[in-house]
């Protein structure tokens, strides 16, 4: 693993190795120090080390690291896909038959559903409630990242937690409670209006290099591939 830094023009500034508190620090001391007091937000995953890492840059990291809703999206993708797998099982044979057939609708958003994929679903919620329900709860959530309008969506969080916790649904319960510790990064994304698109773009681009040069031979190598592809790098000759 390698940890990649980049700026929010998809420009990779940083590249270093591991993915710990260490080599988020290792990235973060290659940047000069203009770019470190012109920094504005970090967006991250979720991960304890880099949040750690950025609470030691910076004494006011929790007013600046902003959690991708991406990894809250996939969070809540997976927990609706492991409700409808332990519901399944209770179905009839036929009806499992067609669960089965249209276990990708539910991962999908509702407004890319066409209408008679969303007929075969509404005739299997009374036998998949749970699935159902969570189904919901990770539409409602979407609703509520994406909503026009800034301004009271900490308390709309707080609506959708406490009423995923009254659903009593174990593995949508998890996901409610990771959003409940991690609320004050989700709300600093929404606020600043970033995402890791770019940086997830990149990380398939270099996925995509590994492939293309069929490994390399050390981990400098991969890093110096990644700074010379990624790194938007000044080619021209200056005498």
């Amino acid at each position: 693993y390698v940890t990649v830094l980049s700026n929010s023009q998809g420009q990779v500034l940083a590249v270093s190795d591991g993915r710990s508190k260490a080599s988020f620090n290792a990235c973060f001391e290659q940047l000069p120090s203009y770019k470190k007091s012109k920094t504005k937000t970090i967006c991250m995953d979720m991960s304890p080390a880099y949040i750690s890492a950025a609470k030691a840059a910076f004494p006011d990291a929790e007013k600046r690291i902003a959690f991708d809703h991406f990894h809250i999206a996939k969070l809540l993708t997976e927990a609706v896909n492991a409700i409808r797998k332990d519901e399944i099982y209770r179905l009839s044979p036929s009806m499992r038959q067609e669960a089965h057939r249209t276990r990708f609708f539910w991962l999908k958003q509702r407004h890319n559903l066409p209408a008679h994929s969303q007929e075969r679903l509404n005739k299997l919620v009374p036998s998949l409630m749970d699935t159902a329900l969570a189904w919901y709860f990770k539409e409602q959530a979407r609703d509520i990242w994406y909503g026009n309008c800034v301004r009271g969506t900490k308390q709309r969080w707080l609506e959708w937690i406490a009423l995923v916790k009254a659903s009593n649904i174990k593995a949508l319960i998890s996901v409610a409670e990771t959003v409940e510790s991690k609320l004050w990064g989700i709300l600093n994304a929404m606020r600043f209006g970033v995402s890791n698109g770019l940086a997830e773009a990149i990380n398939s681009q270099i996925r995509l290099l590994r492939v293309k040069a069929m490994g390399y031979r050390n981990t400098e190598r991969f890093k110096r591939a990644i700074l010379f592809h990624f790194g938007k790098l000044d080619m021209r000759f200056h005498h």
